[in-house]
């Protein structure tokens, strides 16, 4: 409301600027009489209406590159709503990754140890399977032994 009250005071102030400066342009000495010409009114009058009429046409281009600009800004301010939007998503989403991360480090370590519970099971596997064997070997040259001393 501040800008259209702003915006007819300054159409008031041109229009009266406006004014004066045609009667300072057809301003002449008056006669002895003391009366103007008709025409001369005419002709003042004529530049007056003209006046006003530019005046209001300042006037309207005016208004309406105010309400272009009020309009423009409110454009902004929903892309820039929109923007907050999109990081407050983005924001919880990388929440949502950061989590996911934390979730899939800890069952990594899981792993690890049960891999090196595994290890270490193998490892006692190969030590039993490696007696297992010496011992086989011996029977075969026992067995062996045996059958050539016959």
């Amino acid at each position: 409301m501040l800008p259209r009250k702003v915006l007819v005071a300054l159409g008031l102030i041109l229009a009266f600027a406006a004014v004066t400066a045609a009667q300072d342009k057809t301003a002449t000495p008056k006669s002895a009489a003391g009366k103007q010409a008709p025409d001369e009114d005419r002709a003042l009058l004529y530049q007056l209406s003209e006046a006003q009429r530019g005046v209001g046409e300042q006037l309207q281009d005016l208004q309406n590159k105010v309400e272009n600009l009020t309009n423009d800004l409110a454009e902004a301010r929903d892309n820039n709503e929109a923007l907050e939007d999109e990081v407050k998503a983005m924001r919880e989403e990388v929440k949502g990754l950061y989590w996911e991360s934390s979730q899939v480090k800890q069952q990594i370590d899981g792993v690890k140890e049960d891999i090196g519970g595994v290890d270490s099971n193998l490892t006692g596997f190969r030590a039993a399977a490696g007696i297992f064997i010496a011992v086989m070997i011996l029977l075969l040259l026992l067995i062996a032994g045996l059958t050539v001393r016959r």
